[in-house]
């Protein structure tokens, strides 16, 4: 979208007080296609990974149980931090048939392991292996670097605000 054209949004907007709140859809659609567009080329060139793949890096990184390798098979490796693919479903937002795909590709490139269920042998665990969990903390590192002179426009008060309204409207939704 061009300056002039988003211009020309706000002043319809100011004319038409019954489209008002579209004053603040639009920013949001804006902001979010350009974020998402920048992170998916940077971490298709960067990683060969694409958003949901990084979804379920992330996922598994922040919420992820840090389970020892002896209560998934032995006692010879450190911590992994492990989830049910129903956990992990829960923490993203993509369907379960995409999910399966997503961790075929993670697990094939050697970026997350799945293993079976010490409780329920049906069941398969997903855990982050040292070169996904190195590749997503890599990642995030870069990508908070790429934001912030998209970010430094505001001070740290309106920062705060930004988040404050944005953690509410997203609390919203579930």
């Amino acid at each position: 979208m061009e300056k002039q054209h988003l211009d020309n949004f706000y002043e319809d907007i100011l004319n038409n007080p019954q489209y008002k709140q579209y004053g603040l859809i639009l920013p949001l659609t804006v902001i979010y296609k350009n974020l998402f567009n920048d992170s998916e080329c940077f971490t298709k060139k960067t990683y060969d990974l694409i958003h949901s793949d990084i979804d379920v890096l992330a996922a598994l990184y922040f919420n992820g149980k840090a389970l020892s390798h002896e209560e998934l098979y032995d006692s010879t490796m450190p911590f992994k931090k492990t989830l049910t693919p129903t956990d992990l479903y829960a923490a993203t937002v993509f369907s379960s048939g995409g999910m399966t795909k997503v961790l075929k590709k993670l697990e094939d490139k050697k970026l997350i392991s799945r293993c079976a269920c010490p409780n329920d042998k049906r069941s398969l665990l997903v855990s982050l292996e040292k070169e996904g969990e190195d590749i997503i903390l890599d990642c995030l590192e870069k990508l908070v670097q790429r934001r912030e002179k998209f970010f430094n426009i505001l001070s740290e008060s309106e920062k705060q605000t930004l988040e404050d309204i944005l953690k509410k409207l997203t609390y919203q939704l579930f």
